[in-house]
């Protein structure tokens, strides 16, 4: 069964293979951010050192990290932590699963939620493959309030053990894209609006013009339904000056019937906007990130 992150219910045991950084940072942040809304315990296995890419992203997405980290809501444990998990024996891990998960619910919050990135299984230090360790991570969460999202990158697994990873898994996220290619990822958050993730450079920058252009084209077919074409720009680190120009020749091109609205643009591509005329192109709106 394929399910969205904000699908993902109380008591699923879910997977996700990725092929992205930008994809994996999206993910573990919807995640994440998903519980801080469920007044859920969260905790962060940190296996690929990813811990730094996704408290930026929370805030990027306008979320108060810090303030959940200094509650204990969100608890992060290091690559040197997790990777140890896979040096137990699997009683060993039975039991600390048990004391993990009575410890969080003794704190007063609805439910756990865990999610792992297991690559230091993959060479099996205690010689257990992680298909057995994830059994028994699941046989430990039957009849509690936990939620789980096993988190797989495709490069560190083979085509058979993925295969089989998946298999144990009766539901896995879906994570669609209009665009990857590793540098920069662009999704569609609803109907006219778009995320803008990563890097724009010489190689992909002729897509901005593209998506922008299409979205109007729609939004013009659907008469009536919405006059803004909305790019979020909150997670967009760098772009050429190149890039952000079409920005603002994009938004010259609007019918005055609609606008380009560009949210949480990052002030050093703001910096370049103003120099390119934004602050005089009638149909180019700027706007702060949206709260959460």
């Amino acid at each position: 069964m394929s399910k969205t992150l904000h699908e993902i219910a109380l008591g699923d045991h879910a997977c996700v293979v990725m092929d992205s950084d930008e994809q994996h940072w999206e993910i573990a942040a919807g995640f994440v951010a998903e519980g801080f809304r469920r007044h859920e315990k969260i905790l962060y296995y940190d296996g690929a050192r990813s811990t730094e890419p996704l408290l930026r992203r929370l805030r990027e997405d306008n979320i108060d990290v810090d303030g959940y980290l200094s509650t204990g809501q969100l608890a992060v444990f290091p690559p040197e932590l997790t990777n140890q998990l896979w040096k137990l024996s699997l009683p060993e891990m039975a039991e600390l699963v048990s004391q993990t998960i009575g410890k969080s619910l003794s704190e007063g919050y609805a439910g756990v939620r865990v999610t792992d990135e297991p690559g230091g299984a993959v060479h099996r230090p205690a010689g257990v493959p992680l298909a057995e360790y994830d059994r028994t991570l699941h046989e430990g969460m039957q009849g509690h309030p936990v939620t789980m999202l096993c988190q797989y990158e495709r490069t560190d697994w083979s085509t058979s053990e993925l295969t089989e990873l998946r298999e144990m898994h009766s539901i896995e996220v879906a994570t669609p894209a209009i665009y990857d290619d590793g540098l920069l990822r662009i999704t569609r958050h609803a109907p006219y609006t778009t995320r803008v993730s990563g890097e724009i450079d010489f190689s992909n920058r002729h897509l901005v013009r593209t998506i922008i252009d299409k979205e109007l084209d729609r939004a013009l077919r659907a008469a009536g339904q919405t006059d803004e074409i909305q790019v979020h720009l909150e997670s967009l680190r760098f772009a050429d000056v190149t890039t952000i120009i079409q920005f603002v020749q994009a938004a010259e091109s609007f019918p005055q019937s609609h606008r380009l609205v560009l949210y949480g643009v990052q002030p050093c591509i703001r910096r370049v906007l103003d120099r390119c005329g934004a602050g005089f192109t009638a149909q180019l709106t700027l706007r702060e990130a949206i709260a959460p």
